[in-house]
Parts: C-alpha cells; structure tokens; sequence
C-alpha cells in the first residue's frame, strides 16, 4: 500500500489574519495557534486532498528549498495537522479507522489496534435487555469472535427492551435468534446458565474479555461464579451494568490481579447503602424498563470495553456510575485508587 499525507480530517484551520492561523483539535478541543509563512500555506493547500511526500515536495520545489519543504512537513506531521496513513479498503471500518486514528500517534498504530479488535475474542452471559445490545454493539465494532451463553427462550415480554427478537421468534433459543440475525457475525452460542455447577472454561479460556449480564438468579451470584474462572485464568471482564426503571448502572471492569476485586464492589455497595441495617418487610418482585435505556446502558459499556480493548481514555477501572435517564444526572463511583497498569 502505497504512504499518503492528507491534513487531518477532523480538524479546522481557521485564518484570522495572514500570517495567523488557528487549527482546532476536535478530538481533543484543543485550539492551537501558529505563525504561518508562504510555505506552511503552500502545504496546507497541498494537503487538502491527498498525496504522497514526493508528489508534495515536487509540486512546491519551485517557489521553496525541498530540504526546508521537508523539514516543515515533519513539523505539520508532529503538530498532528498533517496525517500519514495507508490506504484502507475495508469500507466498513473506514469510519472507525477515523476515530481512533485520532487516540494515535501513527497510522500504524491505529491500523495495530483496529486489528486487535478484529482479532478479541469476548464471551457474553446473559443475551437478554443487556446482553442483546451489548452483542450487537460488540459486533459493530468488529470483535472477531463473540461467545454468547444463555439458556432462555424468548418471550412476548422481552419485545419491548431486547434487541433482535419479534414475535415470530416467541419459543426459540435467544441464543440460536442472535446466530441467525448476525449471520456475518462469528458467534458461537452455548445453551446454559451461569451456575456452580456449570463449567465455564470453554468459555473463559483463551478469551480476551468476559461481559457478565446474567441475572439469574441475580447479577452479584453469577459474577461471583465468573470471576472464579476469570481469575483462574487471567481474563478481565465487566460486570455489564444493568437498570431499574429509570435508573442504569455502568458497571467496574475488573482486572485480576491489577484492579480492585469483585469483592471490594460489592463490599462498597454495601457499606454505602442508605438503607443498611433496615429489616426486609417486602422485596422487590418486580421493576419497570425500557428499551431506550437498556440500549443506552449497554452502549456505554461497549464503549467501556472498546477503550480498554485498544488501551485509550480513561477506563472503567475500580469505579461505576449510576445514570439517572429522567434527568440525566451521573454519578461515579470509586471503590478503589485507579491502578498504575
């Protein structure tokens, strides 16, 4: 693939005199400023369209030294103004390739981490107001083998919040549903349960990421089994949040051995409940929800993952936060320091 310099897409260059420029960083709402020449502007117009180095130099070598031609051009590429890349054909990337170009320092390394989401492996339990979302959200953005276990089947009360299901699939296997709707997704679906007696390993071992939205019999008991496995073998994972009516968590990702343990979650939640210690008249049978909220919830944990799969922004890691949708109110949570990994 032959090397091409383009001005980055993203970002603005705005005149506010001749020898002023301001260039405006979206991805980082940085506004910089230069003082620019005959060259720089020579460059900039240049670089409006693609090209590539030689083509550059050739064209401008007339009017300015190709030595000094040269040594600008780094500069722009070291400003980040200027941008070197390969061309990449796969169109169903192409505007993913854009965005985390912009949380790199070279085409190469954007190309690196695009790959490595290609080539994850990530096991769901759970595929139902959550886990539906969050296999699709896994799906678009390119994880190269999804493993979904549950055991259910699905239900004319799930059609409200649940991805992929209609009426026609009323009976079937949720598993064997979201197969046959991501035909060009690589899923390999498991009919069980998260339970004590269930061997996870198949689904743990060689994984890169575990997502937990089983809640049967409820979420804390199924991570509990989960991270037995995962801390055995070695695979962080996320307690996949979760809602209650209004209300949605993004919840912790969990690292053996370099965050804080599920235990330590759950340990925080209780010594902060507001209403420890009160004596249990009635439990709750029940909750409303809502399929914009779940969708919302779940997305905002796929993103959670998409960052620590390519090791940019600030992580998930020994903290949660609780979104209130009738206001959108956010709060987070820490239950531990943020690790030095």
């Amino acid at each position: 693939m032959q090397e091409k310099l383009r001005l980055r897409e993203s970002a603005y260059i705005l005149k506010e005199t001749e020898d002023k420029y301001h260039v405006v960083f979206t991805n980082t709402r940085k506004i910089k400023t230069y003082n620019v020449d005959g060259l720089v502007k020579g460059l900039i117009d240049e670089l409006k369209d693609e090209s590539n180095r030689s083509q550059v130099i050739k064209n401008l070598e007339s009017k300015f030294d190709s030595k000094n031609i040269s040594v600008c051009l780094s500069a722009l590429e070291k400003e980040g103004i200027v941008r070197t890349y390969n061309e990449y054909t796969n169109q169903r990337f192409a505007r993913q390739i854009s965005f985390i170009d912009e949380l790199t320092d070279s085409w190469d390394e954007t190309l690196k981490l695009q790959k490595k989401l290609q080539t994850s492996k990530v096991s769901v339990f759970g595929v139902g107001g959550i886990g539906t979302w969050m296999v699709n959200g896994l799906y678009q953005i390119g994880i190269g083998t999804i493993n979904i276990a549950d055991l259910d089947v699905v239900q004319e009360s799930n059609l409200n919040r649940q991805l992929f299901f209609n009426e026609g699939d009323i009976g079937k296997y949720k598993v064997d549903v979201m197969k046959e709707k991501l035909p060009n997704a690589n899923i390999n679906s498991y009919k069980n349960w998260v339970s004590e007696s269930q061997d996870l390993t198949p689904l743990v071992k060689g994984v890169d990421f575990l997502v937990n939205c089983a809640d049967n019999p409820s979420i804390h008991e199924t991570t509990k089994i989960i991270d037995t496995f995962a801390t055995k073998y070695n695979v962080p994972y996320c307690v996949a949040g979760g809602y209650n009516m209004h209300l949605g968590m993004v919840g912790p990702i969990i690292m053996p051995g370099k965050t804080a343990k599920f235990e330590d979650f759950l340990r925080f939640q209780k010594e902060n409940d507001p209403l420890k210690g009160f004596e249990m008249i009635k439990d709750i049978e029940q909750t409303g929800s809502l399929g914009p909220i779940a969708g919302a919830v779940a997305n905002i944990q796929v993103m959670e993952i998409f960052k620590h799969l390519i090791d940019k922004g600030k992580r998930n890691y020994n903290r949660f936060a609780e979104i209130d949708f009738m206001d959108f109110k956010v709060e987070w949570r820490e239950f531990g320091p943020q690790p030095s990994l």
